[in-house]
Formats: C-alpha cells, sequence, structure tokens
C-alpha cells in the first residue's frame, strides 16, 4: 500500500483536529498524555492535538487516528447533548466554512434521536444470525449487513469492544466470507443474464458497499481480522478497477459503474452504482490503500455528467439516473439527487453547478415522507449526510425535518418498517440501518463522511 497525498486523490482528508465533543459509546483504556490537549478561549471549540496519543496507540496508523479521536471526545468538556463544529476550505461559497451540527434541534430532540438510535441498534443486534449476517434478501447480502456494521460505528461502537464489539466483529467475518474468486462481493453466484434485484444486478451494490465498510473498519481492526481484510480489499480493489475500466456501449458512460452484467464491449453506467462505488473508492483511500487520482476523476466527471441542466425537469430532483447521451428518459429521484451531491462534494467538485442547483432545489420543498418516495431510506440516508456536508441553513432546515420524519416511523420494538416498492424486499434490518445512518452525521464517527 502506497500513502499518497488527500488531495492528489480528488477526495480531501477527514478534518476532525477542531470539534466539540460527539457522544460515543466506545472507551479504549490506553494511557493518554493530557498535557497534549490544549483547549481554546471557547468552550464551543476545542483545538487538539493528537500527537501524544497516536504514538500510545498500538496497530495501523488508521486505527491509531480513529481511537485517539474517540478517547479526545471524551476527554472534551461536555455539552448538554454534543456539538461537532467543523471548519473547511470554502472558495465557492456554497459549502458552509463553519458549522455546528448540533444546532439543527434543541437538547431535547437530541436527546430524543439518541435514545432512538440506541433502540435501533439494539434491534439490529438482536437479529443477528448465527454466520454473523443481519437477514435480508440474499440478494441484497452482504450489502444489508455491511450497511448494519457501518451503523455501529455511527454510534462510536467498534470491533471486539464494548457491548457491540462481539456483534461488529461477527458481521465483518461474515461480509469477508462472501468474496468471490474474482474478487467481488456477493453471496450469491453471479451469472448472466441481468434479472430485476437478481445478484447479476445487484453484485455492484453488494461489492461496493461492502468494500466500503471495510475500508472504514480497516484501521479499527488489528491482528489476523486487519490482514484478511488487507488482502480482500487488494482484490476487491482489482476488480473494482475492472468493472470501471470496461470498454462501454456509450462514450457518457465511460468512468461510471452498474451492474455485473454485459461486460466489455457493452458495459454501462448509473448514477445509482457509481454513488456507492466512489464511496467504496473514499474509504480505501482512506484507510491508506493505494487508489489513483485517475479513478476519482473518472467516476466525477460520469456524476458531472447526470446533472440535470433543465429546470424544466427539476420536479422531482435535480441529478438524472445516467446521462441525457446514454438514456433519453430522464429518471430524475431524490435518491439520485441526494447521491450525487454528496459525491461530489467529498469529491472536491462542490464548484459544479449542479450541487449549488441542488441545494436551491432541497430548500424549496418539504422533505418527503415514506410514502412520497420509492426509496425513502436510501434517500433519506444519502439526504443527510449531504446536508451535513453543506451545513449551515440548509442542514438546519432539512435535518430535523429527516429525524421527525424517521422517528415517526420507528417501531415499538426499536425498528424501522420496511420501505415501500424496490426497498420492501430488503426488510427491516436494511431500514434500520439506513435510518440509524441518517440520524447520526452529526456525530461525525465515520471516517468517511468526516466533514
Amino acid at each position: 500500500m502506497v500513502l499518497q497525498d488527500a488531495h492528489s486523490h480528488g477526495f480531501s482528508d477527514p478534518r476532525a483536529l477542531t470539534r466539540t465533543r460527539a457522544r460515543a459509546q466506545a472507551q479504549p483504556v490506553l494511557v493518554i498524555d493530557r498535557n497534549a490537549i490544549e483547549s481554546s478561549t471557547s468552550t464551543s471549540t476545542i483545538s487538539l492535538s493528537t500527537s501524544a496519543i497516536t504514538s500510545t496507540i498500538p496497530g495501523h496508523p488508521s486505527r491509531r487516528k480513529f481511537l485517539s479521536l474517540l478517547i479526545l471526545l471524551f476527554l472534551i468538556p461536555r455539552p448538554p447533548i454534543f456539538a461537532q463544529e467543523t471548519t473547511s476550505s470554502n472558495p465557492s461559497g456554497i459549502i458552509e466554512t463553519s458549522t455546528n451540527l448540533s444546532a439543527a434541534l434543541p437538547a431535547s430532540d437530541w436527546a430524543r434521536v439518541e435514545t432512538s438510535v440506541d433502540r435501533g441498534l439494539q434491534w439490529l443486534a438482536s437479529q443477528q444470525a448465527e454466520d454473523g449476517r443481519f437477514p435480508s434478501d440474499e440478494a441484497g447480502q452482504p450489502a444489508v449487513t455491511a450497511m448494519g456494521v457501518m451503523a455501529f460505528l455511527a454510534r462510536g461502537h467498534l470491533p471486539d469492544q464494548g457491548r457491540y464489539g462481539v456483534t461488529i466483529s461477527r458481521a465483518i467475518d461474515f461480509v469477508l466470507s462472501t468474496q468471490r474468486r474474482r474478487g467481488y462481493f456477493s453471496l450469491l453466484p453471479v451469472l448472466p443474464p441481468v434479472e430485476h434485484l437478481n445478484p447479476s444486478q445487484t453484485v455492484i451494490y453488494n461489492h461496493s458497499i461492502a468494500g466500503l465498510m471495510l475500508g472504514e473498519v480497516y484501521g479499527m481492526c488489528s491482528g489476523e481480522r486487519s490482514q484478511q481484510i488487507e488482502q480482500a480489499l487488494l482484490r476487491a480493489l482489482a476488480f473494482h478497477r475492472e468493472v470501471q475500466s470496461r470498454t462501454k456501449g456509450k462514450k457518457s458512460d465511460i468512468g461510471g459503474w452498474r451492474y455485473g452484467y454485459p461486460e466489455s464491449p457493452e458495459a454501462a453506467s448509473d448514477m445509482s452504482v457509481t454513488g456507492w462505488a466512489l464511496m467504496f473508492l473514499r474509504s480505501a483511500r482512506n484507510a491508506e490503500f493505494n487508489v489513483p487520482k485517475q479513478y476519482f476523476d473518472e467516476g466525477l466527471d460520469f456524476v458531472q455528467l447526470c446533472y440535470e441542466p433543465d429546470p424544466g425537469q427539476h420536479e422531482k430532483g435535480v441529478f438524472r439516473y445516467r446521462p441525457h447521451a446514454s438514456q433519453t428518459e430522464p429518471q430524475i429521484t431524490l435518491a439520485n439527487t441526494a447521491s450525487a451531491t454528496l459525491t461530489l462534494i467529498l469529491g472536491g467538485r462542490h464548484r459544479h453547478e449542479g450541487v449549488a442547483t441542488s441545494i436551491r432545489w432541497f430548500r424549496s420543498r418539504e422533505y418527503p415522507n415514506p410514502w412520497q418516495n420509492n426509496y425513502y431510506y436510501l434517500a433519506t440516508y444519502y439526504s443527510s449526510q449531504a446536508m451535513a456536508q453543506v451545513g449551515g441553513e440548509a442542514w438546519e432546515q432539512i435535518f430535523p425535518q429527516i429525524a421527525a420524519g424517521l422517528l415517526k416511523e420507528q417501531t415499538d420494538e426499536g425498528a424501522w418498517p420496511p420501505g415501500g416498492a424496490n426497498e420492501r424486499r430488503f426488510g427491516s434490518t436494511y431500514s434500520t440501518s439506513l435510518a440509524v445512518l441518517a440520524l447520526t452525521p452529526a456525530y461525525g464517527l465515520l471516517p468517511i463522511y468526516q466533514r
């Protein structure tokens, strides 16, 4: 593996050295030099130095970085609930340079969110099967199990530590067990032809989401499991690039990802799969795997082609399922719009006109209810993460609507009910995992989404 400059890859490194406390459950027992922590004169913003902490933590540098962040979060004086104040470069004026994500809700509402998230994770853990998976339609495995792992991580739980440590580790092992000879992740065999929601259609979703999760946990694991993850990711990245570089049937599809079949020379791309695929690359790069800038640039170029510039087409969103040159039917959706917006911001393409148009579109309407969207949970996960990246008034307008809608839907058992249309097939482990991920951006604990 080769560590390269983050900006050379088209994605910015996480900036987590200036923040206030985000509540987490994991509490690593380590020797800490408290003299290395310097508080600013403001109680709402703490300037932190991790050098004395990371040097005391054994294992991979990514593991040391993540654990030192969690330690710092516990050492910082605690506000009533939590706050994540972040600062980032903002040459275009679109993304807020400094934003306190906790300002979106009063303390009493954040307490309800925390309780909701904890109930959801308790229910999710209770559903785990003997082989480690979170049960769902087998065509959606291991993606659904990987989403579940990330939901636990988003609340600060770690593999092999604390209340859910064994749960998380067993789920990771299940995901690893699904890797096939060619390097992709799929519980079921992948054979042509592509049919609706069969393994040939879902394979790159499964592969990308599994890879994304493994990139996130790589630095949190040690020993044999860490070595297994490293080898799995190296094989997975090779397959990932092979799919991206297949000869496409249409020039406008170059750089993206879609289904397992057809392969060259009639391969295709779409926004739905490409969004997850780029997140996998970002996670792998953050874990210090060698991912060339070219891979990001090609994928982001494809995402930009999915922007629909015609305002007359903006009733349901501003980004298409596929570029106009690839498919005349626009298929503009909330999920594609939120995914593209998040991907472009994280990829350093926030100056693209589609990002500003998307933010205005979000703010011009009420956030939909579950029965108004066929991919409510997926769209809500993307929307929440995207608006957290935007920050400021956009986040403070959209997130309270998202939180209110999700809390209203949660069942007495702590789960979220299955979604509508195609989402229904994947059940409540899918919907609960995405609901938790949509409710937790303010914690800032998933490395890939740190602002």
